[in-house]
């Protein structure tokens, strides 16, 4: 028989497509469309618990990331130049000007002066921490600290229970820091007293003014305040041989004429400290571009704080700082950085901006808000000694000097200002009151030490008696080193989708871990369930492979034609069985199934359609080894349909390698209930 119309005609137009397609390819099979194919569990718990998750990461995305913390607002570096200056105290004046008066604390009233009369200056106890304790850096309570020693009056002779502490020249202080290097190795208790005592021994004290103490040419970015000068006045040493001066030809008539011990030889040291230093005033001048965002300016168009932080590099200046207003700066503030700026006045009586806009702050204030100063509890950090780990071995910054480092940071980042363009704004309707603008632009000051041996700047001066004669000035002081750490944001689209694409990732993530709970949830009852539909198993593919490598060319499977198989499982080979070349049932007992056919068939699908809709998951046998007379029958429709399409010299081959086929072996008859 034929195929009907129909069908032929159908077959015709398949094959006139195809011979029209290059090499005579399926055009439906060259270019399908894949798709994928989700599965709806209906259960409302898992539902719950899948929007809930959802809703959780949406509000992670837009509240948390984007309204919150503004992760969409790209960050700028914001890169300066400063010039500081400094200003001997006067009566609000020009010091250039005859009339103008300076105003220095005398140096009687000043305890570092060797010219000092007053009473021994008072030193805060000892901050205690677990780190200082640990270090030897603080004190406690049952150990008070020790008094500070200061020279006596005039009229006040020294005792021995008051010994009067010596002031040492700069070469002096090495000997000492060997001192305490070789006590410390042999094991000795170190003497130097507790972390804020007052420990500056005391010399005389010179007035210098703002001329003198600036030095030339200036470096941007870098300003030396000079705490202690030395003047050092040397002659050249007669037996060092020089052929280029007269009369200093060395040892001419000795072997040793051409050698020379010392080039010049100290005839005169004069040591002091600059008188009143810590109230001198620093000015401030600086400027800012971000040549990202565009931004540019200085500090007159821009309102400014003072930071007052625990630490040297604190995440979030806001947060971890407490900041204090520049009283007279000029620009917009946002509420929130309002609501937290301390009293100024208070903290920092000298913070102000002049009239030329210039930030002004006294020596004093700016290092009380060093970290080191607050950690200590430092009102005198000058003169006070220092914990280990600012490598000082005993001395003060007055003494040795140091490195401060000057953090100026432009900056407009804040949380809950997501900044988005009025374009956005205008379609978000009641939303857009609670999506504030980007903050304006502020900047604040934040300064803090660096651990340094000491800092020290020579210089050479040339007499008239030069060469034979010369000048050496040793200046030690506070190096402050200005760096900009300011972050500037702007709106950009690009940020914000790259921001809102990364954070879509995390909804991948909650349906793996709603997949992961319903699959693998220990106490559910219906996990498997779950499991069979989200992960469908396969058959086990040895059988597929042993028939399709030893089948039969004449077996009942294969094409009598093209001796190909034409059926790779027992339930399709059994309809193909039933059916003529038409596609039509046999007629008679040809097209009748027999009882056992069926319940074989029935047996075989009813395992197929619970392993793609887990309807009933007991009858999937997914292992195919379960005990179960539905997985026997099912084990044994397969591996008799494989060993009869199988070539015959090979059956005993095949038969041991086929994977799950038999099962186990079923119960003795005998042991077979009337259920089973």
């Amino acid at each position: 028989s034929k195929p009907n119309g129909m069908a032929q005609g159908r077959l015709l137009r398949r094959e006139s497509e195809r011979s029209a397609m290059p090499f005579g390819l399926d055009p439906d099979t060259l270019l399908p469309y894949a798709t994928v194919k989700m599965v709806y569990i209906r259960n409302w718990r898992l539902g719950i618990l899948n929007y809930v998750v959802k809703f959780a990461i949406f509000v992670f995305i837009l509240v948390q990331t984007i309204w919150y913390d503004c992760k969409h607002l790209p960050q700028f570096p914001a890169n300066g130049f400063a010039r500081l200056s400094i200003m001997h105290p006067v009566d609000k004046c020009d010091p250039f000007d005859p009339e103008c008066h300076s105003k220095y604390h005398t140096v009687d009233t000043l305890p570092y002066c060797a010219q000092y009369s007053g009473p021994p200056p008072a030193t805060p106890a000892p901050v205690t921490t677990t780190a200082a304790a640990a270090n030897g850096e603080g004190g406690d309570e049952k150990t008070p600290p020790r008094e500070p020693k200061s020279k006596p009056s005039k009229d006040a002779k020294p005792t021995e229970e008051e010994p009067k502490k010596e002031f040492k020249p700069m070469f002096e202080d090495k000997k000492k820091l060997r001192r305490l290097a070789e006590a410390k190795q042999d094991g000795k208790k170190d003497d130097t007293p507790p972390v804020g005592t007052f420990d500056t021994p005391v010399q005389a004290c010179k007035y210098f003014d703002n001329t003198r103490l600036t030095w030339q040419p200036k470096i941007a970015n870098s300003f030396f305040i000079p705490t202690r000068y030395q003047r050092i006045t040397q002659a050249l040493d007669p037996a060092c041989y020089d052929p280029a001066i007269d009369g200093i030809k060395g040892d001419e008539g000795s072997k040793d004429r051409f050698k020379c011990s010392h080039a010049y030889t100290t005839t005169e040291t004069k040591d002091y400290y600059v008188a009143d230093i810590e109230n001198f005033k620093l000015t401030f001048l600086h400027q800012f571009e971000s040549t990202s965002t565009g931004l540019h300016g200085n500090q007159k168009m821009y309102a400014g704080f003072m930071g007052k932080c625990e630490t040297n590099h604190p995440k979030d200046i806001q947060q971890d700082c407490k900041i204090f207003a520049v009283p007279g700066s000029q620009g917009d503030v946002a509420d929130e950085d309002l609501a937290i700026a301390g009293n100024s006045t208070e903290e920092f009586p000298s913070l102000a901006q002049d009239e030329e806009g210039a930030d002004t702050i006294s020596v004093h204030d700016l290092l009380q808000a060093t970290p080191l100063a607050i950690k200590y509890n430092l009102s005198n950090i000058l003169d006070s000694i220092l914990p280990d780990s600012m490598e000082l071995q005993g001395r003060t910054l007055r003494e040795a000097g140091g490195t401060l480092i000057l953090s100026i940071d432009y900056s407009n980042t804040g949380k809950m200002r997501p900044g988005l363009p009025e374009s956005i704004m205008q379609y978000l309707g009641p939303l857009a009151s609670i999506l504030k603008p980007i903050k304006p632009i502020t900047y604040t000051y934040r300064p803090y030490f660096l651990p340094a041996y000491q800092f020290r700047n020579i210089v050479n001066s040339r007499p008239p008696t030069y060469p034979k004669q010369r000048v050496v000035e040793e200046w030690n002081g506070i190096q402050v080193n200005v760096l900009f750490h300011g972050k500037l944001v702007a709106f950009d689209f690009n940020e914000l989708l790259a921001v809102l694409t990364t954070s879509l990732t995390l909804l991948a993530a909650s349906v793996l871990m709603v997949d992961m709970f319903a699959c693998y949830n220990p106490f559910s009852s219906v996990a498997p369930k779950y499991k069979t539909l989200k992960f469908q198993p396969s058959e086990d593919f040895t059988n597929f492979f042993e028939l399709h490598a030893n089948y039969d060319h004449n077996g009942p499977a294969a094409n009598p034609k093209t001796k190909q198989l034409r059926s790779t499982t027992p339930s399709s080979d059994l309809l193909l069985s039933k059916l003529d070349e038409t596609g039509k049932v046999k007629p008679g007992e040809a097209g009748r199934m027999t009882d056992e056919e069926l319940v074989q068939l029935l047996n075989f699908y009813e395992m197929r359609l619970n392993r793609l809709d887990a309807m009933d998951v007991e009858c999937s046998f997914q292992e195919s080894t379960e005990q179960d007379p539905r997985n026997y029958a099912a084990n044994s429709y397969m591996h008799d349909f494989v060993l009869a399409n199988v070539k015959q010299d090979t059956r005993e081959i095949v038969r041991p390698t086929l994977n799950g086929l038999t099962g186990p072996p079923p119960p003795p008859a005998s042991q077979v209930t009337p259920q089973e």
